[in-house]
């Protein structure tokens, strides 16, 4: 089982790696590529809004296919994508392998989650999601400044280069590590019905509206730091350390509340993570002080995300793939609201000050979204497997 789950979170590593490496590498990319920070930074958004229409697109035509080869398949595409990108003689070939990453990724983190799932058992699926979460917290903690790195000293093309080596020994240790299982017998037009259900939409749009609570403040975690608190600039990579560090152990500790019941700790910890944006927007002019109540911020971020993911699951076991694809494109949809709103925030007349409370608001708007559909549930009887199990088993 070790193994089995260590092949999973290297290739998810790898995946949000090259989700997250170019934030950390724009001024290179700039110098480079001849254009402007604000245009290089178009290679992150364009990855997003690319997840959020490509994910359930290419799972909804890979339905059938069997998992352990849809994983490979999958791989073998990221990887491609990546030589492209360390190869790309310019812009818009570097972007082209960027939409060409950001195609595959919904589907094959859903896969994976969905993996796992089976693996661990039923019963599980909060600790299923949050092993395979891990692989993002270490593509935050070691993923990110290892490309800032590589880029800095060496070039730009370095961390693309690396991730699709290291994607490639994912695909040798998937192939020997993780168990084969039966094509599914459901066809697309069969899990998408699971959409039809008032509860899967209201956990979708939950998970819009928290994930763009989070981004909200993560987007703008260093301006609030350095220009709001007065933090040195020489601090910052420590404080981006603990915060790294504390999403690690809020993943942990999300699967399992997650495991304990998925409804509650939803509900708690929605409520939780409004609570800390709250704090952090009374902290951040006191420099330490808001660094520390940033690093309780990922704490019940990261803690949130496990119990989001495991309770779309409950909500349609029986279309696993498609409705956490649908959910990894809440997701990356939120992540572009939440920078959105971020920004405008920031250039208000209130600033970055205001940021925190943007967050809270937009995190309280999930949480009360959360509640509704608990009351809701309350009314009706329960009819659904809560499993994370496939329609096969």
């Amino acid at each position: 089982m070790p193994f089995r789950l260590a092949a999973l979170i290297l290739a998810i590593f790898c995946v949000g790696t090259a989700e997250l490496s170019p934030s950390g590498m724009l001024d290179d990319l700039s110098a480079d590529l001849a254009v402007s920070i604000a245009t290089a930074g178009l290679l992150v958004t364009a990855y997003a809004l690319t997840m959020v229409v490509g994910g359930p697109a290419v799972t909804a035509l890979t339905t059938r296919v069997r998992r352990k080869t849809l994983l490979v398949a999958l791989l073998a595409v990221f990887v491609l994508g990546n030589v492209v990108c360390a190869l790309a003689p310019g812009f818009g070939v570097l972007m082209a392998g960027r939409v060409l990453t950001a195609a595959v990724h919904g589907t094959f983190m859903a896969v994976c989650v969905v993996t796992a799932g089976d693996m661990v058992g039923a019963g599980k699926g909060g600790g299923a999601v949050a092993a395979t979460q891990l692989g993002i917290n270490l593509a935050t903690v070691l993923g990110v400044p290892m490309g800032s790195f590589l880029a800095q000293h060496y070039d730009w093309r370095a961390p693309f280069g690396v991730v699709a080596a290291l994607a490639t020994v994912a695909i040798g240790l998937v192939l020997a590590w993780v168990p084969d299982t039966p094509a599914p017998t459901v066809t697309a037009a069969h899990e998408a019905r699971v959409f039809r259900r008032p509860n899967v939409w209201g956990t979708v749009g939950a998970t819009v509206l928290c994930s763009a609570g989070m981004f909200t403040l993560i987007t703008y975690m260093v301006p609030l730091l350095t220009g709001v608190g007065g933090l040195p600039r020489q601090w910052v990579p420590a404080v981006l350390l603990a915060y790294g560090l504390g999403s690690i152990v809020g993943n942990l500790l999300g699967g399992r509340f997650a495991d304990r019941g998925v409804d509650r700790a939803v509900g708690q910890l929605s409520w939780a993570l409004t609570a800390v944006c709250l704090l952090v927007w009374l902290l951040a002019p006191y420099g330490p002080a808001g660094a520390l109540a940033l690093v309780l911020f990922s704490l019940a971020t990261f803690a949130l995300i496990p119990g989001l993911q495991a309770k779309v699951l409950t909500e349609a076991a029986d279309a696993p793939t498609l409705s956490l694809t649908a959910n990894m494109s809440a997701f990356g949809l939120g992540a572009a609201l939440g920078s959105w709103l971020g920004g405008l925030l920031t250039e208000s007349a209130a600033g970055t000050r205001a940021v925190p409370l943007g967050a809270a608001a937009l995190t309280a708007s999930g949480a009360l979204l959360v509640l509704g559909l608990r009351r809701a549930a309350r009314r009706t009887p329960q009819t659904l497997p809560i499993a994370v199990s496939t329609p096969e088993r």
